[in-house]
C-alpha cells in the first residue's frame, strides 16, 4: 500500500536498510520498562504515524496519541512464577500504559473482556482478530500421506504446556498400539524432565524429541504428522496450531479458553477437557483406528484456514483499524 514500515526487537538479525533494528538491551527484570526507556531516549518515533507496540506493558513510556498495541496476551495469562518478585508490578503498569490509549488489536475473547472489565477500555477501541498464515507454504505434503500414525506437539518445555500430560496419555496410547510416535519439537527447562519422564514409563523408543526446529524443519514435521496436539492450560491464538491445520492436520487440545476459536470440535478436532491420560489416549485411538477420520477434518481444517485465518484478510482489518483510528485523531 505504499507505506513505510520499520520494526524494532531486542533479538533479530539488524538490517536496518531493510527497516530492521536491533534493541540492544541485555535478559533483565522488568526488561519491558528498560525496552521502553530506549525506544524513548534514542529512537526517532516522531517520524511514524503509528507506533504498534506487541504487548499492553510496553505502550508504557510511548506517545499514546500513536500507539495501538497488538495485545497477544495479559501478563497473568502467561506468567505463572511465584518466586519473581517484581511480577506484581506489571498489571498495574499495564493499566497505567493503556490509559488514554486509543486503540487495540487482541485475538481472543478472555484478552478482549480483560480489557473492558479489568483494564476499562471502551469495547468500540478494540480490535479482534484472528492470527494470519501463510498456507501457501504451510500446505499438505504432495505426496501421499505416511502409513505409520504420528502424533506432533510442539512448543517451549515449562510448566505451561503440560508436556509430561502428552507423554502420559502416549503412555497410555501406545500400550495398545506400539507402532505409534510421538514427536515433541521444542525446547525449554523442562527438557531433562520431559526426557526422563519418557524413559521412566518405558516409551522413550517412541518419543522423539527433535529439538527447536527452524520453519522448513517444522513444515516438515507437519507434512510426516497424522494429528497435532496441544494440551496447554492457556494459550493466545498459538501460530502451531494453525500452522498444523494448514497442512490438514486434525487438532487436539486442551480445554483452554481460546481452544474453541481454534478448533471447530468434531469437524476440525476435539477438545478433551481434564487431565485423565486415558481420556486424551481414548481420542488418539480414535484417529488411529479412523484414517478417514484423520483425512476428513484435515481437509475441513485445511478449508478453514484459507477462509478464516489468511493473512490479506488479516492485514486488510488491521490497517483499516490504523486508518480509523488515525481519521478521528486529525478530527479532533
Amino acid at each position: 500500500m505504499g507505506h513505510r514500515v520499520d520494526i524494532y526487537a531486542r533479538i533479530t538479525v539488524p538490517k536496518e536498510e531493510e527497516g530492521i533494528f536491533r534493541i540492544p538491551i541485555p535478559p533483565v527484570p522488568l526488561l519491558g520498562v528498560w525496552m521502553n526507556l530506549y525506544m524513548m531516549l534514542f529512537s526517532s518515533l516522531d517520524q511514524y504515524d503509528v507506533i504498534f507496540p506487541q504487548s499492553a506493558f510496553n505502550c508504557l513510556f510511548l506517545d499514546k496519541t500513536r500507539c495501538i498495541p497488538f495485545i497477544h496476551t495479559l501478563f497473568e495469562v502467561e506468567h505463572f512464577t511465584r518466586w519473581r518478585f517484581w511480577k506484581y508490578a506489571i498489571t498495574p503498569l499495564e493499566k497505567y500504559a493503556l490509559k488514554n490509549i486509543r486503540g487495540s488489536i487482541v485475538l481472543d475473547d478472555k484478552t478482549l473482556k480483560n480489557l473492558t472489565r479489568e483494564y476499562h477500555m471502551l469495547g468500540a477501541k478494540i480490535l479482534k482478530v484472528n492470527n494470519g498464515v501463510d498456507y501457501t507454504l504451510f500446505s499438505p505434503s504432495p505426496q501421499e500421506g505416511n502409513e505409520s500414525f504420528v502424533i506432533l506437539s510442539a512448543g517451549r518445555f515449562i510448566p505451561r504446556k503440560r508436556f509430561d500430560l502428552l507423554i502420559k496419555s502416549f503412555a497410555s496410547f501406545v500400550e495398545l498400539h506400539r507402532d505409534a510416535t510421538l514427536v515433541i519439537a521444542g525446547d525449554g527447562p523442562l527438557k531433562a524432565d520431559l526426557h526422563e519422564l519418557a524413559h521412566r514409563l518405558h516409551v522413550k523408543d517412541n518419543v522423539l524429541f527433535p529439538g527447536m526446529v527452524d520453519e522448513s524443519a517444522l513444515l516438515e514435521l507437519y507434512r510426516a504428522a497424522s494429528i497435532f496436539v496441544l494440551p496447554s492450560i492457556a494459550e493466545g491464538m498459538p501460530m502451531v496450531v494453525l500452522e498444523a491445520q494448514a497442512c490438514a492436520l486434525p487438532v487436539v487440545l486442551a480445554g483452554f479458553e481460546t481452544a474453541r476459536d481454534l478448533v471447530i470440535e468434531g469437524e476440525t478436532g476435539y477438545i478433551v477437557r481434564g487431565t485423565d491420560p486415558k481420556t486424551w489416549a481414548g481420542v488418539f485411538t480414535r484417529f488411529y483406528e479412523q484414517p478417514d477420520l484423520i483425512r476428513s477434518m484435515g481437509k475441513r481444517a485445511r478449508s478453514r484456514i484459507e477462509s478464516e485465518f489468511c493473512w490479506p484478510m488479516v492485514a486488510k482489518k488491521i490497517y483499516n483499524h490504523f486508518q480509523d483510528i488515525l481519521t478521528k485523531s486529525s478530527n479532533t
